[in-house]
């Protein structure tokens, strides 16, 4: 029985996953499932949760793809300059129903990887990390990262 216990505990009890860093003392990253999408300008992997009959971005992780193949274990900067004016290659977003708007501060240093290819209808893993670049936003400097198992739609 104890040992039953015990291991209730180490799975976490039945809980959803969440994502990591120091973003988690200003927002909840507990998310449902994960979803990517690969199209011919942008790759991404959103955490999604149900919130009454729609759903809710926890968060959203996006690189363009403007002058790069898309290639699987291969790392995206997301910090990368993709133009003249600096703007990063990546971007954080989220879109929670009981939350106002919220922007995220440009990505100072970040990677996102894909384990196996963004195919339609399969699944693919991986694993990104974010820092935000530091300045007086309140999330300059915070970070958020996490290993994911992504449903392809």
């Amino acid at each position: 029985m104890w040992a039953c216990a015990a291991a209730l505990v180490l799975a976490g009890c039945g809980e959803d996953p969440r994502l990591e860093g120091s973003l988690i003392e200003f927002v909840d990253l507990r998310y449902r499932r994960a979803e990517a999408l690969l199209t011919e300008e942008e790759v991404s992997v959103r955490f999604v949760s149900p919130e009454g009959s729609g759903e809710d971005t926890v968060l959203k992780v996006t690189a363009r793809l403007a002058g790069i193949l898309f290639e699987p274990n291969t790392e995206i900067d997301l910090a990368e300059p993709v133009d003249d004016g600096g703007v990063p290659r990546g971007s954080v977003t989220r879109s929670v129903l009981t939350e106002t708007a919220r922007s995220f501060p440009p990505i100072g240093r970040g990677t996102l990887l894909f384990r196996s290819g963004v195919a339609g209808g399969g699944v693919t893993s991986g694993t990104f990390h974010v820092t935000f670049a530091n300045g007086t936003h309140v999330y300059s400097g915070r970070t958020v990262f996490g290993d994911f198992e992504a449903a392809v739609p």
